[in-house]
């Protein structure tokens, strides 16, 4: 049997995943979130790009597979949003 208290919390959690879906809704469907959403990832992008690239040169002796691997991964997934998103700038997508 579950209790007052416990109802009450799940009414709670409900209401909150409502009105959180539906501002998220609201908000992406606006400009506001077309510009937040690039400026966003070019920061993401930015991180990617300028933390692997000191991660590599700061650990220089690491074995290659798989730690220095995955940082090349990180900065070709950096560069590749950076791109993406300097493109869409460009042509206004």
């Amino acid at each position: 049997m579950i209790r007052a208290t416990q109802r009450s919390l799940f009414a709670a959690i409900i209401a909150t995943i409502a009105i959180t879906g539906a501002t998220c809704a609201f908000i992406f469907n606006s400009a506001f979130a077309k510009k937040t959403i690039d400026y966003f990832s070019f920061g993401a992008a930015a991180f990617l790009m300028i933390e692997g690239l000191y991660k590599i040169r700061r650990y220089r002796n690491d074995p290659y597979f798989p730690a220095q691997l995955m940082r090349h991964v990180r900065i070709i997934i950096g560069t590749s949003v950076f791109s993406i998103h300097v493109m869409q700038y460009v042509y206004g997508v």
